[in-house]
């Protein structure tokens, strides 16, 4: 990123800031805000989705990036049981879309401080804090970047990290995490990118399963001390 590219302005700039170590300063600066949900490795996981959306589909990393980095710091302002209400498979409600806005509104607000403390081109501020702010809740992205950041968001939940991840966070079957992502994947990808990579990720979380089951089997027939020729 040179000098007449560069997305820092003000006299708080990092005027020779290189790309990598803004990435790195901004997941510094997240972290923090990240932990009230546990969201440090969800973001990190959706950065890389975001770097290959950008690769497919175009878009603008400067908005993208930040955007991605920041988009769930807002959780930070809810409390440990409020964030529980509204974030699970299960989680429905006006209390829940309520909480979750929550989030949207008060990570746009922190995400503001913290590009406005590194000296953050303003016009670059407000299109990142502006998909920080309907990154769940907006239904009708209104530029490629917003399409990116929410696909990435959530194809989190395909990646075979975020799969297990979160059955063993939600308490949740395989069955039940199967069912809500096929249920849902229809209408949550904005791009064809994203579209294609969420059905190739679930087709190998659903191989990736099925040894767990036949372990399982093994087990409960030793336990039965029955043989394997005797299994269904």
């Amino acid at each position: 990123m040179g000098d007449e590219n560069s997305a820092f302005t003000g006299p708080r700039a990092p005027l020779n800031m290189e790309r990598n170590q803004l990435i790195r300063e901004l997941f510094k600066r997240a972290e923090p805000y990240l932990k009230a949900r546990g969201d440090f490795l969800h973001t990190r996981i959706a950065h890389e989705y975001a770097l290959l959306l950008l690769e497919k589909e175009e878009g603008n990393n400067m908005i993208v990036e930040p955007a991605v980095i920041l988009h769930d710091v807002g959780w930070s302002r809810l409390k440990s049981e409020e964030i529980k209400v509204a974030y699970r498979v299960m989680a429905s409600g006006e209390n829940a879309a309520k909480l979750n806005r929550v989030h949207e509104v008060e990570g746009a607000i922190i995400a503001q401080e913290i590009l406005e403390q590194i000296g953050y081109d303003h016009s670059l501020i407000e299109k990142v804090t502006q998909i920080i702010e309907r990154h769940d809740s907006g239904e009708s992205p209104e530029t490629i970047e917003e399409c990116i950041v929410k696909d990435a968001d959530k194809l989190w939940r395909f990646s075979r990290v975020g799969y297990f991840h979160e059955m063993e966070r939600q308490e949740l079957s395989h069955e039940v995490r199967h069912r809500f992502l096929i249920k849902n994947m229809g209408n949550w990808f904005f791009t064809k990118t994203a579209k294609e990579l969420a059905e190739s990720e679930l087709q190998n979380r659903v191989k990736e399963t099925r040894p767990l089951k036949s372990d399982l089997v093994r087990v409960q027939l030793k336990v039965r001390n029955l043989g394997p020729q005797d299994a269904p």
